[in-house]
């Protein structure tokens, strides 16, 4: 079943990556959806590294699928829909 994100989100256009654990990436797609409480963070941090999932289960046992990336020297926590704004670094993989 689609999320309501899914529904507004343009990744229903196209394919979102296929994620690779180490592989470069960057905030290349869709910046002027970028989150605006961290927007600033995003359009600046440079390469982006994807350091894969991070799942959460939660008390009634629902498992919530984040992803893991190391960005400007931080570890940041994204849902699936922020993938979608990241493009692989040419060369990188």
């Amino acid at each position: 079943m689609l999320d309501i994100i899914d529904l507004l989100c343009p990744s229903l256009f196209y394919m979102r990556p296929i994620m690779e654990v180490g592989s470069l990436y960057k905030i290349a797609r869709f910046k002027w959806m970028l989150p605006h409480s961290t927007r600033k963070f995003w359009s600046n941090c440079g390469p982006v590294v994807y350091l894969g999932e991070s799942i959460l289960v939660r008390d009634d046992g629902q498992r919530v699928v984040n992803h893991l990336l190391f960005a400007d020297g931080e570890q940041r926590l994204v849902d699936k829909t922020f993938l979608d704004f990241l493009e692989p670094i040419e060369g990188e993989h």
